[in-house]
C-alpha cells in the first residue's frame, strides 16, 4: 500500500501557513514539547504537539498541553480544535498517513461556556489525526441555521469523519478508484478511498450498503444545494459491516 497518497493534499493545506504557539518555559522548562497550529479556519484548528527528547506523554505533560490549547482556543474564539501528539524526533504532519502518533486531544466549546475535553490514547497513526466530526454532528450542522455556515470551513482542514453509514459503493476500472457514498434527504457525501493504514485494497472493497466507516477526509468540493453535496479523498480508518446484509455467494 502507498502511504504517501495524501502528501499533496496535506502540503497544499500547509501552504496556508503554520503558526507556532510556542514552548512552555520557566517553571515548566522540563516540558519541552512544541505546539504548532498546522491547519486553521475561523472557528476550527488542527494542531500538532511534538514531544521533546526524553519526554513522555504522562499526566503532567498531557495536562500542560491541554491547558495551553484551551488558552489558545479562547484567544482565537475557536469552537473546536484537535491536537495530534507526536513522539520526540517526529517530523509531525508530513502528508504520510502512517506516521506514528501517541494520541489525539479534542477540545470543543460551541458557546456553552464550558470546554468538552476528549483524549484518544488509542490513536496510533496520523491517519487518525484531523478535526473530529461525527456523521450526526455533520447532519446537525446542516440542519441548524446557526451552525450551517460552519460547514464551508471544513474544506480548510483534514477531517476525521466517524460513523458514516454506507449507502452505496462503486469502482472505476479506468483509474482503479473505489468510492463510498452516503446519502440521505439532506446530504450526499461521495468519497474516493485512496488508501488505508489498517486495511488492504481487497478488504476496503468489501465495503457495501449497510456498513459503517470512519475516514480521514480531505474535502475537494461542496455544493450548497438540497441535498448538500460533499466530495473528497479519504483514507479508511475503520470498517464495520457487522450489521450489513451478508454477501451472497455465487453458485457454481
Amino acid at each position: 500500500m502507498r502511504k504517501t497518497k495524501f502528501a499533496s493534499a496535506v502540503k497544499s493545506l500547509l501552504t496556508a501557513g503554520t503558526l507556532c504557539l510556542g514552548m512552555l518555559a520557566g517553571s515548566q522548562a522540563a516540558q519541552a514539547y512544541e505546539i504548532k497550529t498546522v491547519f486553521k479556519s475561523e472557528h476550527y484548528a488542527v494542531n500538532q504537539a511534538v514531544l521533546g527528547e526524553g519526554e513522555n506523554l504522562d499526566g503532567p505533560t498531557q495536562s500542560a498541553i491541554t491547558g495551553e490549547i484551551q488558552t489558545q482556543n479562547r484567544l482565537d474564539k475557536l469552537y473546536q480544535s484537535t491536537t495530534v501528539i507526536f513522539p520526540a524526533g517526529s517530523p509531525g504532519y508530513t502528508g504520510k498517513i502512517n506516521t506514528p502518533i501517541l494520541g489525539v486531544l479534542t477540545i470543543a466549546n460551541f458557546n456553552t461556556g464550558k470546554d468538552r475535553i476528549y483524549f484518544n490514547n488509542k490513536a496510533r497513526f496520523s491517519s487518525e489525526g484531523g478535526l473530529y466530526i461525527s456523521y450526526k454532528q455533520l447532519m446537525d450542522m446542516l440542519n441548524q441555521k446557526t451552525l450551517n455556515e460552519l460547514i464551508g470551513e471544513l474544506r480548510k482542514l483534514p477531517v476525521v469523519l466517524t460513523n458514516i453509514p454506507v449507502s452505496s459503493t462503486g469502482f472505476d476500472p479506468t483509474t482503479s478508484s473505489f468510492f463510498i457514498t452516503s446519502m440521505n434527504k439532506g446530504m450526499l457525501l461521495d468519497m474516493r478511498i485512496d488508501d488505508s493504514v489498517f486495511y488492504d485494497k481487497k478488504t476496503i472493497r468489501t465495503a457495501r450498503k449497510g456498513c459503517t466507516v470512519n475516514v480521514l477526509l480531505f474535502i475537494d468540493r461542496m455544493i450548497d444545494e438540497i441535498p448538500y453535496f460533499i466530495s473528497g479523498r479519504a483514507a479508511l480508518n475503520n470498517l464495520d459491516c457487522s450489521r450489513a446484509p451478508a454477501v451472497k455467494q455465487e453458485s457454481k
